[in-house]
């Protein structure tokens, strides 16, 4: 099973750039808001009980999904460039 995602070029038929800027920092913000919950879950799982290796794995994996959330946030921002306004 692959977890590439085969992208299409999006039809733009007439759409406003500001409605596309809109979507895209609506997008950005949905992002960040989750790589902000993804640290709160990180810091709540590193005070669980349990075994320490379990937790530190737990709480690397969540990491590695923040990072790659804040990556998706440089690819959609264009390493930080692009503001909407």
């Amino acid at each position: 099973m692959s977890n590439v995602i085969p992208l299409a070029p999006r039809l733009k038929q007439g759409r406003p750039p500001v409605a596309e800027a809109e979507e895209r920092a609506a997008l950005a913000a949905d992002l960040i808001e989750l790589i902000e919950r993804v640290r709160e879950l990180t810091e709540h799982v590193a005070g669980l009980p349990g075994p320490p290796l379990q937790i530190q794995q737990t709480a690397q994996q969540l990491l590695d999904a923040g990072t790659a959330l804040e990556r998706a946030v440089d690819s959609l921002t264009e390493g930080g460039e692009w503001v909407p306004f």
